[in-house]
């Protein structure tokens, strides 16, 4: 009797939520939903909207703070994942505006796929979204949108975060915003899987 007692006296330590809001493709919520885990202190959703463009996902993230009812103060978050593609600046700075401090904006530029290829190579010139997928089948031969490559990416995720990092650092010394049309190329990926890294590793 005595250790049901100690066992029902242990309390579960709450997990924190991530929400992961994704444009139409698939490509992005396959890559997310590999880092779900049964035990991890963390739990990760991947909503996907039917919006494409930046201003629609943003106002269907906030939308998702009150339905899931995050508590953004203490761990919570929510990330509003986009590809720069042909939106607009005045689009890209509507959708932060909408965001604010509540949601974090990730975008890659020209494409999610950068993500992808930054786990292979460092490419620092502008690119297109055919010429990101063309470098990628060099790596990935057959490559193709809507399938699982996270066990084949998982090897060079840190050369991934670095290669991402120092894209960043590029468009910052030139003074190039990073949510812009200009940050080309660029992503924000690394700072998701870093986050969430920080937390399950524990």
């Amino acid at each position: 009797m005595g250790g049901y007692k100690r066992r029902k006296l242990r309390t579960r330590i709450p997990r924190k939520v991530f929400i992961i809001v994704c444009e139409g493709e698939k490509t992005e919520r396959i890559y997310f939903n590999k880092y779900k885990t049964r035990y991890s202190n963390l739990r990760i959703e991947t909503h996907n909207s039917k919006c494409t463009d930046p201003i629609n996902l943003a106002k269907f993230s906030r939308e998702q703070i009150k339905k899931e009812a995050l508590d953004l103060k203490n761990g919570d978050a929510i990330w509003c994942v986009f590809d720069c593609d042909e939106n607009k600046n005045k689009d890209i700075s509507d959708a932060c505006r909408i965001a604010g401090k509540d949601i974090k904006i990730c975008l890659s530029n020209p494409s999610f796929e950068l993500w992808f290829l930054l786990h292979f190579s460092l490419i620092v010139a502008k690119l297109t979204r055919s010429e990101v997928i063309e470098k990628l089948k060099k790596h990935i031969p057959g490559y193709e949108k809507n399938i699982d490559y996270y066990d084949i990416l998982l090897g060079n995720r840190p050369t991934a975060i670095e290669n991402a990092k120092r894209l960043t650092r590029m468009h910052e010394k030139n003074g190039v915003g990073l949510i812009s049309i200009e940050s080309n190329p660029s992503t924000q990926v690394q700072n998701i899987v870093e986050e969430i890294l920080r937390i399950t590793d524990k």
